[in-house]
């Protein structure tokens, strides 16, 4: 799966994901408004977490494997298949709740600047600090140079997105 952040100005950006059929679940969605600044937009900060403390069960795991997350990541009508995804949704907000949560909270250490501070939760590794913040530092990169109107795509680890689903879902 591939999220695609596109910068609309110095301000705001939009987000959408595109999956891919054969590893991935559900229809692509398309870019709409991401919440906050386009300086260090917090879905991206989301994505770096969530890749490097690999959550497989995180706003993007449940993505990939089909899900809405709050209905943020819904597919359009045309491609829905409503009590299906409803379904998978349901089930796999229950089933990463706690991959959420730990997203949240790694998310909510990185500053407006994109620097990790304070300590990391005592159950995480203290070198998944190190990480997050070089790759933080090199995604950040990449999207202040990002032009207005043009895209970041990142790629989403199918490992973690295989790994996520369930047989038959």
């Amino acid at each position: 799966m591939d999220v695609v952040f596109e910068r609309v100005d110095a301000r705001r950006y939009l987000i959408g994901v595109r999956r891919n059929a054969r590893t991935d679940v559900g229809a692509d969605v398309t870019p709409r408004p991401g919440p906050g600044h386009a300086e260090v937009p917090h879905d991206l900060v989301h994505f770096v977490v969530e890749e490097q403390a690999e959550l497989p069960l995180g706003i993007y795991g449940q993505v990939a494997a089909g899900g809405e997350v709050g209905g943020f990541f819904r597919p359009d009508p045309g491609d829905r298949h409503k009590a299906d995804d409803q379904r998978r949704s349901r089930r796999l907000g229950s089933a990463g709740a706690g991959d959420v949560g730990m997203s949240e909270r790694l998310a909510a250490l990185v500053d407006e600047r994109g620097r990790l501070r304070g300590p990391l939760p005592e159950e995480l590794d203290p070198a998944l600090g190190e990480r997050i913040q070089a790759r933080l530092d090199d995604v950040l990169q990449q999207w202040r140079d990002t032009a207005p109107g043009e895209q970041l795509v990142l790629t989403w680890p199918r490992v973690r997105t295989s790994a996520a689903r369930r047989p038959g879902s």
